[in-house]
């Protein structure tokens, strides 16, 4: 499909991660501070002959729900939605009587605003665990005699589902599945949808769950993430300060030479006036916020510029390491596999970023997939350029990308 040329303003971040409190320690840790060891557990599937398995993935993540979200009832509700539902009650808008986020986007009609509001989530995991034991219950038990909670509980829109419910939201609520690059195509159906007036604001995150279910399908190498992460985005304002997701662009590359098709793609994505390559310092971010005067002539990003990328192809992030000097962050290496909702984390993690490092910086959230469907998005501070960037202009064709869209 061709570039979405579409600009949104970051509202609020809300996270769930392993090792990870919240933005500012994100923030860290794509700057390279290390998280704890996985340790190794065991994982078991009862009333059947399958052999327990044994894998490295992080402890389980607390829900940590919001006290401003009602209680009642959750009990019932799946870990996976769980940990869905206080991500977005962390990003969604802070009430008007509490100051927001420095770094976030404001303007006089925030937090309140008209219109509906849409939840896009992406998932590869959620539902699983509980239909598979609804399977198990039938087949060693009458049907009948099921729990009537797995049935709902088994819905694979149930994050999505759980988000908008229980936050009172009255736009579409939808899920995104298939490999990493689902997360940032949750990004781009909210574009479209805010676009076309379906909805005035979107919560888009995404999630997973470590269970016995999931494990099979895990990348060889790689430790199994729990967690979640969430976006509250707008439509943004001209001249308007805080953190913005610039063009969306989704491709099918060709699988002969995906590394050098990958790396044509970040280069082609390189915002435009961006001068030298720089990416995330050895040291802590730094916690400055620029004013006004700080940004670059043009309003081009005089600051970080990096990639953030989401793949389960260790030798393709390997081979993205070294584009024109710019630093790659791998995903996967660092914070486990989450499938589908990889490239939202990727997404998330350079906001964190962004909001860390002095601005005006610019981040590429890139998610590439073994079949070769790739997703990438600029993510950008205060003073940075966005749909003016020139990405992809109106008569360019992406570099070295051939195929058919997705």
């Amino acid at each position: 499909m061709p570039p979405v040329d579409a600009c949104l303003a970051v509202r609020g971040l809300g996270l769930r991660l392993p090792g990870v409190a919240d933005a500012a320690e994100l923030a860290r840790v794509v700057d390279g501070a290390p998280l704890p060891p996985a340790p190794v557990r065991r994982f078991t599937a009862p009333d059947t002959d399958l052999a327990p398995l044994d894998r490295r993935t992080h402890a389980p993540v607390p829900p940590r729900i919001p006290t401003a979200v009602a209680g009642r009832g959750l009990r019932a509700v799946p870990a996976e939605s769980l940990l869905a539902l206080a991500a977005a009650a962390e990003a969604y808008p802070t009430p008007p009587d509490h100051p927001p986020d420095p770094w976030l986007a404001t303007s006089p009609d925030d937090p309140v605003q008209t219109g509906p509001a849409a939840v896009l989530w992406a998932s590869s995991s959620a539902g699983l665990a509980e239909y598979a034991a609804l399977c198990v219950e039938a087949a060693t038990l009458d049907p009948g005699l099921t729990s009537p909670t797995l049935g709902p509980a088994s819905a694979f829109n149930g994050p999505a589902a759980t988000v908008s419910i229980r936050l009172g939201l009255d736009g579409p609520n939808e899920t995104t599945t298939g490999g990493t690059a689902a997360g940032l195509t949750a990004l781009v159906e909210a574009t479209r949808l805010l676009a076309d007036g379906e909805a005035a604001r979107a919560l888009v995150g995404g999630s997973a769950t470590v269970s016995r279910w999931t494990l099979p399908g895990l990348a060889d190498g790689f430790v199994a993430a729990e967690g979640a992460a969430c976006l509250a985005v707008s439509p943004c304002r001209d001249d308007e300060p805080g953190i913005r997701l610039g063009r969306f662009h989704r491709i099918t590359l060709d699988r002969s030479d995906l590394a050098a098709q990958c790396r044509a793609l970040v280069r082609a994505a390189r915002p435009a006036g961006s001068g030298s390559a720089a990416g995330p310092s050895a040291g802590a971010p730094s916690v400055r916020r620029a004013s006004e005067r700080d940004a670059a002539a043009g309003g081009t990003p005089a600051g970080t510029v990096g990639t953030i990328v989401s793949t389960v192809d260790t030798e393709l992030a390997e081979a993205l390491a070294v584009v024109g000097g710019r630093p790659v962050w791998h995903l996967e290496r660092s914070l486990g596999d989450f499938g589908a909702a990889g490239g939202l984390l990727a997404a998330a993690c350079a906001v964190a970023y962004c909001a860390s490092a002095p601005a005006p910086a610019s981040l590429l959230a890139l998610a590439i997939e073994p079949s070769g469907n790739a997703a990438i998005l600029e993510v950008s501070s205060w003073g940075a350029p966005t749909s003016s960037s020139g990405w992809w202009g109106e008569r360019s064709r992406p570099v070295g990308a051939s195929g058919s869209p997705t």
